[in-house]
């Protein structure tokens, strides 16, 4: 019996500690609520604030484009408006401006072209000067008649072009240029000299032009006329002397060698 109410006893006594944990318990959970429910509070109202001046921002927003679009219609209609009266008024003007742009273009062009042009027709002015003062002798040993060759010479209208068959005339008055033509001259065994043997042509030709070069003086040019190759021309190196293989070369080399021989006179007077 009195084991039994000893352990009724025990057994309130831990039902009462059990309720004051219990209670305990309860009341830490009632305040972890409290905290909970005050901490969602301050970020729904956080929230909600930063909401409202979102929204008060994009209005403002809103409200400033609408601003804006209106002073820019109103400033495209008043630069239109200007624009149409500068157009207006000064269309003439860009008229005569482009006009008086493209006469300035077409005379600066004209006035090139007259120039090169008249620079062309004084540079052939100088050079026909020179041919007229330029003085030539057409030198062909033992001449049997007149040569075509010489005709074209004297139609280019040099100053004088003198036709000769010895060297005693021209070393008594010697030209500015001399033609020694080897294509139409004859031997005096008759034979033409195109048609020697090469190495005998060789030798004739050395003495003709050695012979030449003796009496001319230094500023003098001389053309050799042969339709061929000599040698002895390419081993002269102190002298005026020029080939000739066909008529026109040779009216063309003589042409050229009244420059030289002008531009020679030039440096000895400076």
């Amino acid at each position: 019996m009195t084991q039994f109410a000893q352990t009724s006893h025990i057994s309130v006594q831990d039902v009462s500690q059990q309720l004051e944990t219990l209670k305990s318990q309860v009341e830490i959970l009632q305040n972890t609520n409290q905290i909970l429910s005050d901490g969602l509070k301050s970020q729904v109202e956080f929230l909600k604030q930063e909401n409202q001046a979102l929204s008060n921002s994009f209005v403002n927003f809103v409200d400033a484009m609408k601003w804006n679009l209106i002073v820019l219609t109103s400033l495209a209609g008043v630069l239109t408006a200007v624009g149409g009266w500068i157009f207006k008024n000064n269309l003439e003007d860009a008229k005569k401006v482009a006009q008086e742009m493209i006469n300035t273009q077409v005379e600066r062009k004209i006035s090139e072209l007259v120039e090169v042009r008249v620079e062309e027709v004084a540079r052939t002015f100088r050079r026909e000067q020179v041919i007229g003062a330029t003085k030539v002798d057409y030198y062909l040993p033992n001449m049997t008649q007149e040569p075509t060759e010489f005709k074209l010479l004297k139609a280019r209208q040099f100053k004088d072009v003198r036709l000769v068959e010895n060297l005693e005339t021209i070393s008594q008055s010697p030209r500015d240029v001399v033609v020694l033509d080897l294509q139409n001259w004859t031997l005096l065994t008759g034979q033409r000299f195109i048609e020697v043997p090469n190495e005998e042509k060789e030798t004739h030709a050395r003495q003709q032009i050695d012979g030449l070069l003796e009496i001319l003086p230094t500023s003098a040019v001389l053309v050799v006329y042969i339709r061929g190759t000599i040698r002895h021309l390419y081993s002269i190196g102190d002298r005026y002397v020029l080939p000739a293989n066909n008529p026109v070369t040779l009216v063309g080399n003589t042409a050229d060698g009244a420059y030289v021989a002008a531009g020679d006179r030039r440096m000895s007077i400076v």
